[in-house]
């Protein structure tokens, strides 16, 4: 993982026009690296993208070849800023569930490192492992998805995201409402409306989603690497366990059982 951070990184540094900003971003970049913690770096690499994505890179292949800076140019503050002007539907659910309307960016910053950039991974995986090609159309669409299906998180208060111990039952309802934020900011973008409704389907909570192989692909990796992670209130699981929970799951009808065997084909 170092490498590629590094081989990435020393091409997006030949990029940069401003030498002030290409001294600045090259001299922090190389105290990171002596640390030992790659997520304290990886943050830092996150907060970094912003400011290589002022000016917007239309490319469809930036989900594909450089996800954190994909990540980093549709969670900027303008487009969270946009996505609240042009769509009420965001406002109402803010409101209706008594939270605020300012985005909290800096909180966005660990789920997209830790969290949206693994998920990614193990849905592409899962997809391809179903008989899909990295070149089809859907293929790119699920990986967009994938690395923005938690972006309405960033409207979640930090003391309900990392809080210690159970939340209560309506912490819990406005943390299930992510999904329905997460696919109204999204159809706000330029992205292609597939992406936005696999984010709202990535959680089917009442089993009414119609399971397609692009939302199976999605939430079985979401579901796995959130186990697999270490978060505030719990410990990372292994393999073993995150997979026996998933096959829970499949049982309950919730995730088709079929696909949860691709995480490793």
């Amino acid at each position: 993982m170092r490498t590629n951070f590094l081989g990435r990184l020393e091409a997006e540094k030949n990029s940069i026009q401003t030498d002030n900003i290409k001294n600045k971003f090259w001299v922090q970049f190389r105290k990171n690296s002596l640390r030992d913690k790659e997520l304290k770096k990886d943050v830092f690499i996150y907060e970094q993208e912003s400011v290589f994505t002022q000016t917007p890179i239309k490319d469809d292949r930036l989900a594909l070849l450089y996800p954190i800076r994909f990540i980093a140019q549709y969670s900027k503050a303008d487009v969270i800023d946009k996505a609240l002007r042009v769509n009420p539907n965001i406002s109402n659910l803010l409101e209706e569930n008594h939270l605020s309307k300012k985005a909290n960016i800096a909180n966005f910053t660990n789920i997209a490192v830790a969290h949206l950039i693994p998920t990614a991974k193990v849905a592409q995986r899962i997809y391809c492992n179903m008989g899909h090609g990295k070149n089809e159309i859907n293929y790119l669409y699920l990986t967009q998805a994938a690395l923005l299906h938690d972006i309405g998180k960033i409207f979640i208060p930090s003391e309900i995201l990392d809080k210690k111990g159970r939340l209560t039952s309506k912490e819990r309802d406005i943390v299930q409402i992510h999904n329905l934020l997460s696919s109204e900011i999204l159809k706000t973008t330029n992205l292609h409306p597939l992406v936005a409704k696999l984010a709202l389907e990535h959680h089917n909570h009442d089993r009414k989603v119609k399971p397609t192989q692009e939302n199976q692909a999605l939430t079985i990796a979401d579901v796995y690497c959130a186990l697999r992670e270490k978060r505030a209130y719990k410990k990372p699981l292994n393999d073993i366990c995150a997979k026996t929970i998933l096959y829970s799951m499949g049982a309950d009808g919730v995730l088709d059982s079929r696909y949860i065997q691709l995480i490793d084909c």
